[in-house]
């Protein structure tokens, strides 16, 4: 047991050893390593007991505080480390929640949906569209390449509009290839 206290009291004197004097230091490696008294530590130095008891007091309170506040650094560091992961936690979550489907992969539900069940207000020229070209759900109409609407006769700069709009309101712009460009185009 004896030898872990030393141990110990070695540990705490070299983590200190920035923090104290030279003869704060020496005094507390005469004392505490090399088991001196108050008056042989008081001989070397030249001075009384009382004074090396006074001197020591004053180094065990600044070991003390050192030690105390690596303690807390310690617990800020375990409070930073569980905050970041709560937060890489919550992060997760939230792209989870946020994720939208990729281009690529279109939901079957929403290619079976039929425009008559959209909330889309269409107006009757478009639904007269629809009719006309036998389209009745939202995957029928993403295979018509968006160029070819153009050639529909009856198909006008109002049709596009609501068309682009209707695609907008969805939220089906990935099930159309080139759509960004094609919105932007004007009718020939």
């Amino acid at each position: 047991m004896k030898d872990v206290i030393a141990r110990t009291n070695r540990f705490y004197i070299e983590m200190s050893r920035k923090v104290l004097s030279e003869k704060e230091y020496d005094v507390l490696q005469k004392l505490l390593i090399e088991k001196m008294t108050l008056r042989e530590a008081a001989v070397i130095y030249g001075v009384t007991s009382e004074s090396v008891r006074q001197i020591y007091e004053r180094t065990y309170k600044k070991v003390k505080s050192v030690t105390d506040l690596l303690g807390e650094i310690d617990n800020y560091k375990h409070k930073l480390k569980q905050l970041k992961s709560d937060c890489k936690f919550e992060t997760r979550q939230i792209k989870k929640r946020k994720k939208k489907p990729e281009p690529e992969f279109a939901p079957d539900s929403c290619l079976q949906k039929t425009l008559y069940e959209s909330h889309f207000p269409f107006s009757k020229r478009m639904y007269s569209m629809f009719e006309i070209l036998d389209v009745h759900t939202i995957g029928q109409l993403c295979e018509i390449p968006l160029k070819d609407f153009h050639r529909y006769r009856g198909f006008g700069n109002q049709c596009k509009k609501e068309l682009i709009t209707f695609i907008e309101f969805e939220n089906i712009e990935y099930l159309f290839e080139g759509f960004s460009v094609w919105k932007t185009e004007p009718i020939e």
